[in-house]
């Protein structure tokens, strides 16, 4: 396995990580503001870092599995392990602050999601009061009949 393949593989991660830290964030303020055209632009662009990231961990675990590490412990943390026993503290450092970096990730995007969760209850919330209740037994139409118990009127038509 060539070591300097590895880093710059890792390397890569790590500025790819950044990206994505940095697009979540902007992900973040788009969702605040509800400034849907550049939230498309951020889901793009972040589409096309994950699917580097994700390549980039396919090429790596491949790299480990000509070196003869089995396919279960290509993963980072057992390569943390791996490199830590050989006591290259130059590989151990930089999975460290991949694995910092993959932590904001994780958070950053629980956040976005957390935002798109309210939003969306906020949405069916004010889409129930425009619809109106379920139950409208006690009206009358224009013509003077009941209405029957299933039925719903918008808002507009009340």
């Amino acid at each position: 396995m060539s070591n300097e393949g590895l880093q710059q593989l890792l390397e890569n991660d790590r500025t790819q990580l950044d990206s994505l830290a940095e697009l979540l964030q902007a992900e973040k303020n788009c969702l605040e503001q509800r400034d849907l055209e550049r939230l498309n632009t951020l889901i793009t662009q972040k589409q096309g870092i994950l699917a580097c990231i994700e390549n980039n961990d396919h090429v790596r675990r491949k790299l480990l599995r000509q070196a003869g590490v089995p396919s279960d412990q290509t993963n980072l943390t057992h390569l943390k392990r791996l490199l830590g026993k050989g006591g290259n503290n130059e590989f151990t450092a930089l999975l460290d602050s991949i694995e910092s970096r993959l932590e904001q990730c994780r958070e950053l995007s629980e956040v976005n999601s957390i935002i798109v969760h309210r939003s969306r209850l906020n949405t069916q919330r004010a889409l129930s009061i425009l619809r109106g209740p379920a139950a409208l037994a006690d009206l009358y139409t224009s013509h003077g009949s009941k209405l029957g118990g299933s039925e719903q009127r918008d808002l507009g038509s009340a």
